[in-house]
């Protein structure tokens, strides 16, 4: 349906020219109120087991308003208010823009009203649901808190699930403000339809079976895949929401500790000495763990070159030996014989004369060490008892 288009002042999507709306829900769930709350006229009576139609202009618009007869219980409710049902959607032509299913805050929604109101929306088509809104309705004088609007919403979750958790409170009595941001509402489900309309199911059926049967499953095709999309886009939605919370709840630990931090600087003066005391403490508990990792370090080298120089001994001999025997191995068995042993002890021979060497380079390094310590310590003490008091005095003095 084509039709000129204003934008909207809410910042929604542009609203439709002409609107029209189908109430639904139970006997007593209160369509009438919302027909004329809607329309704001007070002459919107219901005509017993009858749909009625009334129109009028709602914030410069034409809106149309459709009652249907309420129903009971799947078991009680009459075949002629079922046909009435059916027939509703035909009053609006071409269909109706959206279902106003009709819910009264507190209803307690028992299993067998939520199964009511499944079976006598499906009248309408199983399409019923992507045109479907559930408005919860409360009287003026009847304020409902937001723990109450959870819990009415948490009853109505499978409700919900199936027409895209779309649902709007309306306080009949409240009606300026209300109805235009339910208005807002409603264009922003025929935005998300495509500007579509509920066919009614005799001229459905009827496209259906004129309509070539490539093109059908084309368009059944585009519409899974329209539900598999949103479906996914919701999904993802729920995920960043669910990413961001816990972003939020691993950020408020650090958060207390920044804060906790800069109010330990406002404390005062003997709570802080006493927190730099325990921080010397544990920097003296630091230094005393350093220590004893060194004594641990030099003991276990200790032990290693204990074993460590014997063995090397013990290579350099046999290394030797090797030597003695292939030099002596050129004048025949009994020179490899006599090079065995001399090789051996030449070996050890140079063995220890480079452990020699090697101790006392490091214990002229050791010595060098020492008196360059000894040369600091004398330096300090000079520097202590030209800066001390009695040196000062003494000066002065002089």
């Amino acid at each position: 349906m084509a039709s000129e288009r204003s934008p909207n002042v809410h910042g929604g999507p542009p609203p439709q020219c002409d609107l029209r709306l189908l109430l639904l829900g139970r006997v007593g769930a209160g369509k009438s109120t919302v027909a004329k709350t809607i329309l704001g006229r007070d002459n919107f009576r219901s005509e017993g087991g009858m749909c009625v139609k009334k129109q009028g202009e709602v914030a410069g618009r034409t809106v149309t308003v459709v009652d249907t007869p309420g129903w009971n219980t799947v078991k009680y409710t009459s075949t002629h208010i079922k046909q009435e049902i059916k027939n509703s959607v035909t009053l609006c032509p071409p269909g109706p823009h959206a279902l106003l299913l009709v819910v009264p805050m507190g209803d307690p929604l028992s299993s067998a009203e939520r199964k009511a109101i499944r079976y006598h929306m499906e009248l309408l088509s199983g399409r019923a649901w992507r045109f479907t809104m559930v408005l919860f309705v409360s009287e003026a004088e009847e304020k409902c808190t937001s723990i109450e609007q959870n819990q009415m919403i948490d009853r109505a979750k499978s409700i919900l699930a199936k027409c895209g958790d779309r649902h709007h409170l309306l306080d009949c009595g409240n009606s300026p403000t209300q109805i235009s941001e339910l208005l807002v509402k409603i264009d922003a489900m025929v935005e998300e339809n495509c500007e579509e309309f509920l066919i009614p199911q005799v001229y459905y059926e009827l496209m259906e079976t004129t309509m070539p049967r490539e093109v059908t499953e084309l368009r059944r095709m585009y519409e899974d895949r329209e539900d598999r999309l949103k479906q996914k886009y919701k999904t993802e939605l729920k995920e960043k929401e669910d990413e961001l919370k816990k972003y939020r709840e691993e950020e408020k630990p650090k958060e207390r500790l920044m804060k906790r931090t800069s109010s330990s600087q406002l404390l005062p003066p003997s709570i802080s000495t006493e927190k730099q005391d325990r921080s010397v403490m544990a920097d003296h508990q630091k230094v005393d763990l350093q220590a004893v990792k060194q004594g641990y370090r030099e003991e276990a080298l200790s032990v290693v070159g204990h074993y460590v120089k014997p063995l090397i001994v013990i290579m350099t001999a046999v290394v030797g030996a090797l030597m003695g025997a292939v030099a002596g191995a050129q004048h025949g068995t009994l020179g490899a014989c006599i090079g065995i042993p001399i090789g051996i002890i030449l070996a050890v021979l140079v063995s220890y004369a480079v452990r020699g060497a090697a101790t006392a380079a490091r214990d002229i390094s050791i010595k060098v060490k020492a008196e360059e310590n000894e040369s600091q310590r004398r330096e300090e003490r000079a520097d202590f008892f030209l800066d001390s008091p009695k040196s000062k005095r003494f000066d002065k003095d002089q």
